[in-house]
């Protein structure tokens, strides 16, 4: 997936080109995806929760990378607004999309 992840780096990279506040972003982007793959990592090696022992005390908790994932996904989203990266699996559908079934539905 690192291979992946370079070759998104280096799209990014070409196409922000001469833009250097982009360039961080994309930067920032990149890595963020790579913590991402940190936390998959993770939780597929110790599962969704933990066990914490507490002196005689034992209880499941929630993985903590869970939550970073969670974090992680809105910085995600907002950079690839920011980049103009567009997400085809994104179900909501666009103020025009909604508006022209409306006006057909009207007619």
């Amino acid at each position: 997936m690192i291979k992946g992840i370079k070759e998104v780096e280096r799209d990014l990279l070409a196409r922000h080109a001469d833009d250097s506040i982009k360039k961080s972003k994309v930067h920032r982007y990149i890595r963020l995806l790579k913590i991402d793959l940190k936390c998959d990592k993770d939780i597929d090696k110790d599962g969704t929760t933990i066990e914490i022992e507490n002196g005689a005390q034992r209880f499941l908790k929630q993985h903590p990378a869970i939550a970073t994932k969670l974090a992680i996904s809105k910085e995600i989203e907002k950079l690839e607004d920011a980049l103009g990266i567009k997400n085809d699996s994104d179900p909501t559908p666009s103020a025009a999309t909604v508006d022209d079934k409306v006006r057909k539905s009207l007619i």
